[in-house]
């Protein structure tokens, strides 16, 4: 068995993920390379497809270091758990497509993974995430959940402690994945983007897990790039809005549904529709661009009741027990 696993969905990058990967590389030297891997599960459009060979480095893919798999359908939840599936790590790193690992994030995530191996009760354990665009004091541990779990970023830490959820970089056990089901409804469905992190960032607590903050150099995600506009004297000026040049999602679609529609589905698989009510002027506030929520409501609800039925079997707590004892608070 190898020690990590880092796994990586991609859909259509092609630069940014050959930055990505040899981050990772670079990142898992403290370890030992041939004690790790980097596993991308691509699902791009084909024509791009056929063209990452020219951007990955080969000799890692001929040493196994480098695995390629090939999904030939748009979906982010079955594309990292294909990597999963097929990871040999006992622990899994996940990463997005386009981002810097910290310096040393990889190695102190993972010896807090070891020093805590004998506790069953650990789920993920969170680097904080920042944007190449912003201080690195803007980085963050966790979501702010006091008012809904689609809150504003939270802090970031320089302690070890429990945390709400918050999406990659995470560290996890693999063997964590069949105990919390997953992405669950959303991969089952093979969902349009939105909603993952918080689906398997909140369902660890309901079922007797923990999140924890790991005092480490933040992740660094690349994009969404602002807008720039040429100004007479030929410097540039930043507007704050992507254009068709540097687009940031270079995709139309992900997956099933409109965008965000996950996020409706996650909400009535971990609380019901109290969870969707709780979440739904958010939702609107951030998504409407691209989800109508009353048009997607009842859909959401067919699409989760049989993730839900697996939850309140086995769950620990319920959404409402969560919101009151706030776990995450305790000492």
């Amino acid at each position: 068995m190898k020690k990590v696993s880092v796994i990586i969905a991609n859909r259509n990058d092609t630069v940014m993920l050959a930055i990505t990967v040899r981050s990772a590389m670079e990142a898992l030297r403290p370890l030992g390379l041939p004690t790790c891997e980097v596993i991308v599960c691509d699902n791009s459009d084909l024509p791009v497809y056929k063209t990452l060979s020219s951007y990955l480095p080969v000799k890692y893919i001929e040493e196994g270091i480098l695995k390629v798999y090939r999904q030939d359908f748009p979906c982010l939840f079955t594309a990292r758990e294909t990597a999963i599936e097929n990871a040999e790590g006992e622990y899994i790193l996940c990463l997005d497509s386009h981002m810097l690992c910290g310096h040393g994030m990889i190695l102190d995530l993972y010896n807090f993974m070891e020093n805590h191996k004998d506790d069953s009760t650990f789920a993920f354990a969170h680097a904080p995430i920042s944007w190449l665009h912003h201080h690195a004091s803007n980085a963050k541990h966790d979501r702010d959940m006091s008012s809904c779990e689609l809150g504003d970023w939270g802090s970031a830490y320089n302690c070890f402690k429990p945390i709400t959820w918050k999406g990659m970089p995470w560290m996890c056990r693999k063997s964590l994945w069949p105990a919390i089901n997953g992405y669950g409804a959303l991969s089952q469905h093979h969902i349009s983007w939105g909603g993952g992190d918080m689906h398997i960032g909140i369902k660890p607590w309901l079922l007797g897990f923990k999140n924890w903050a790991v005092p480490t150099s933040p992740g660094i995600h690349i994009g969404p790039f602002p807008k720039q506009e040429e100004k007479s004297d030929g410097t540039l000026k930043l507007l704050g809005k992507p254009t068709p040049k540097y687009k940031y999602r270079l995709y139309n679609d992900s997956g099933n549904g409109p965008h965000a529609l996950g996020f409706l589905v996650s909400c009535y698989v971990l609380g019901g529709e109290a969870m969707m009510e709780r979440n739904r002027a958010v939702i609107v506030d951030k998504f409407s661009k691209y989800i109508n929520v009353d048009a997607q409501w009842s859909h959401a609800i067919e699409l989760g009741k049989d993730e839900k039925a697996w939850l309140d079997e086995r769950k620990q707590l319920t959404f409402e027990q969560l919101l009151e004892q706030r776990p995450w608070q305790s000492k």
